[in-house]
């Protein structure tokens, strides 16, 4: 039996807890927003009733028992329109009855993890594809914080030859495992860690993260020694509040902001390293 701890929170809530939940939930938390509203949902995914009863108890909000076939509600509730990321890839919830012209990745809907329509999700996915039409196939990437799996998936599609996606959490990393088959995408390594703990080796020419800007932060460093030299970071899960906080990281760590995007209060960004800058392939509309 599955439970999930919802609450509704501000900016400032989400500054002070935000981090807390993060290094303690991993990708079992989920942050939902809607475009207009300054209040988010937060979601996180519950193993036992005690444990939900303990976020009651330490931060309020409400629990929900999950039904016993929630992955099939879940899964039927997201049977929504494509999501196209550029010329190359469609992301649906389950097998399109139609032929499409790009690749097809299929990321069913569950609870707390990402299917692509989030705007911190599609604004890295839409980065990632943008940027690695300049890469020859086979390269490498690390994906922090995998979730769903959903950016290092995308990631196989666009040619590289070796994902690592780390994750602390083991219903992250059972549902990543699952896609993975679903999609045919054996080149995936799936792994459990602690990002900011996690012994890395060698250089990535990508390196994505949409977690919360205190843990990008923190995390930078690291990064940057494993970002080849002509590599690209893409981050995400940053308020544009925190948009100069970040930027600030980044170059304290011999990188600069190549391209940013906005949608709603997020941004995504681009970044490289300070003496790779470079022009990134012309954008065509999808």
């Amino acid at each position: 039996m599955k439970y999930i701890w919802r609450k509704r929170a501000g900016p400032q809530w989400l500054r002070l807890h935000g981090e807390n939940l993060t290094q303690r939930f991993g990708s079992a938390l989920a942050l939902v927003e809607r475009p207009g509203s300054e209040r988010a949902l937060l979601e996180i995914s519950c193993r036992t009733k005690d444990q939900a009863k303990e976020l009651i108890r330490e931060f309020g909000g409400s629990v929900e028992k999950l039904r016993a076939d929630w992955f099939e509600h879940f899964a039927r509730q997201a049977q929504g329109k494509p999501l196209r990321i550029g010329p190359r890839l469609v992301i649906v919830s389950a097998p399109p009855r139609q032929s499409v012209a790009a690749r097809t990745l299929i990321i069913p809907a569950e609870t707390a993890f990402g299917t692509g329509h989030h705007a911190t999700t599609a604004m890295c996915l839409r980065l990632l594809e943008h940027a690695t039409r300049s890469l020859a196939s086979g390269w490498r990437m690390l994906d922090a914080g995998t979730g769903s799996g959903i950016l290092a998936l995308s990631g196989t599609y666009f040619g590289a030859g070796h994902v690592l996606a780390i994750d602390n959490d083991p219903l992250a990393r059972a549902t990543a495992k699952r896609n993975a088959r679903a999609n045919g995408a054996p080149n995936l390594e799936i792994t459990a860690g602690d990002i900011l703990k996690q012994t890395l080796t060698g250089k990535y020419a990508v390196i994505t993260a949409n977690l919360f800007s205190e843990i990008l932060i923190a995390a930078l460093p690291k990064w940057s020694r494993h970002l080849a030299a002509d590599g690209f970071l893409i981050l995400s899960g940053i308020l544009r509040s925190q948009e100069k906080e970040v930027i600030a990281a980044l170059r304290r760590n011999d990188c600069v902001p190549q391209e940013i995007r906005r949608r709603g209060k997020w941004i995504a960004l681009l970044g490289v390293r300070r003496k790779a800058q470079r022009a990134v392939p012309a954008r065509k509309r999808a």
